[in-house]
């Protein structure tokens, strides 16, 4: 803290490999192998590796109204921005194009299509986040050409903002009023597309994180 004003940032870059990140625990990524007698197909990014992530939060006391009445505010921020996590391209459930049986167990969404390319698209929007044309469906009773968790989806972008009334009632007691903002800039954060082959949505992305939520707050302090 100098002068009133706090800064903090942090930034990290990472890659996480694995062949299972956790069983079913993510939309992105199903976590059962293709082939059991060949679980080197499933080597790729972890369903929860974030490539890069940042960081910034601020203290701000501001420089006005000094006296007890009209002094005490405080604003503060949190800025976080991150690279999307990556997702698995499948078939659907109930579609056993591998010949295995495992949809018979329950164990659907684990066959994954031929790959005729990247898939990657220079400007992905949520009415086609990849290229849909570039995964095929395989002939019957082989596997396909598709890896595990082979293409990003959407990133994050979020600022938490709230300003601070304290009001001194003593040596020990203050009044505090909070205003807070959520997601202030109201951005779309996207979740993960339609990654299922055969699905009518194939390649969109059909839901999005909190909106803007506004709070306010009055807290006794001892």
């Amino acid at each position: 803290m100098a002068r009133g004003l706090s800064l903090l940032a942090s930034y990290s870059a990472g890659k996480s490999i694995d062949d299972a990140s956790g069983f079913f625990s993510s939309a992105g990524d199903p976590n059962f192998p293709m082939d059991s007698n060949n679980m080197a197909l499933e080597r790729a990014r972890s369903a929860f590796d974030i490539r890069h992530r940042m960081t910034m939060a601020y203290v701000a006391d501001l420089p006005f109204g000094r006296n007890r009445w009209y002094g005490g505010w405080q604003t503060n921020g949190v800025w976080t921005f991150q690279t999307g996590r990556p997702f698995t391209v499948s078939l659907l459930s109930d579609l056993d194009q591998s010949n295995t049986g495992r949809t018979s167990y329950g164990f659907g969404a684990n066959d994954r299509p031929n790959r005729l390319a990247s898939g990657v698209l220079a400007n992905p929007a949520p009415e086609r986040w990849f290229d849909t044309a570039a995964f095929a469906l395989q002939p019957f009773g082989t596997l396909g050409s598709s890896g595990r968790n082979i293409l990003d989806g959407p990133g994050l972008a979020t600022l938490n903002l709230s300003i601070v009334k304290n009001t001194q009632f003593g040596d020990r007691t203050t009044l505090q009023f909070r205003a807070e903002a959520f997601n202030a800039l109201n951005r779309a954060n996207f979740d993960q597309p339609n990654a299922v082959l055969g699905s009518g949505t194939f390649g969109r992305v059909l839901s999005a994180g909190a909106p803007r939520h506004l709070q306010l707050g009055l807290k006794l302090l001892f």
